[in-house]
């Protein structure tokens, strides 16, 4: 896939924001700092963003299909993560959809149409919920942990349409 594809910018622009999230995080929410840094932290919301961006695009349907943006992230990773990083956006995404992520192909990232016109502080909000139940391992949250997964989910919306006015001015 080219370096310009619109799939694989959304991935490798998640990749980066995802990777320089945490050093800011973990001074400001010392709650994240009690979870390893890197790995599964960074996949968790590379996902967040991915998803976040791809609802965001999915409301505008100008360029390529929503089909073919998700098709096209999902052909976007390297085989070596391939799994890892779908298996974390399909979990996220079954979480905000409430489907079964069982009913999904291994390399299929379901249509956000039944969000479309879901508020964005409303799937923000879930998208931080999950990644810090899913870094925690705990599905109720002390105060901090959740002041913390507010943050990250609003940073991953920010992320998310920062994406999206790249692609957009690449148009």
């Amino acid at each position: 896939m080219p370096d310009g594809a619109p799939g694989r910018i959304i991935t490798s622009y998640a990749f980066k924001y995802a990777g320089t999230f945490y050093d800011f995080a973990d001074e400001k929410f010392p709650e994240l700092k009690r979870y390893a840094s890197g790995g599964a932290r960074n996949i968790l919301l590379e996902a967040a963003i991915t998803v976040a961006t791809l609802l965001i695009l999915e409301r505008r349907v100008d360029g390529a299909s929503p089909a073919e943006l998700r098709d096209g992230v999902a052909r976007s990773y390297a085989p070596s993560v391939q799994h890892r990083n779908l298996a974390a956006i399909q979990d996220l995404s079954c979480v905000l959809l409430k489907s079964d992520k069982n009913a999904l192909k291994a390399s299929e990232i379901p249509s956000f149409e039944s969000l479309i016109n879901v508020p964005d502080d409303k799937l923000s909000a879930a998208a931080g919920l999950w990644l810090m139940r899913s870094i925690s391992k705990k599905q109720e949250l002390d105060p901090g942990e959740s002041a913390a997964a507010a943050a990250v989910g609003r940073s991953a919306w920010t992320s998310a349409k920062m994406i999206v006015r790249m692609l957009q001015s690449k148009k």
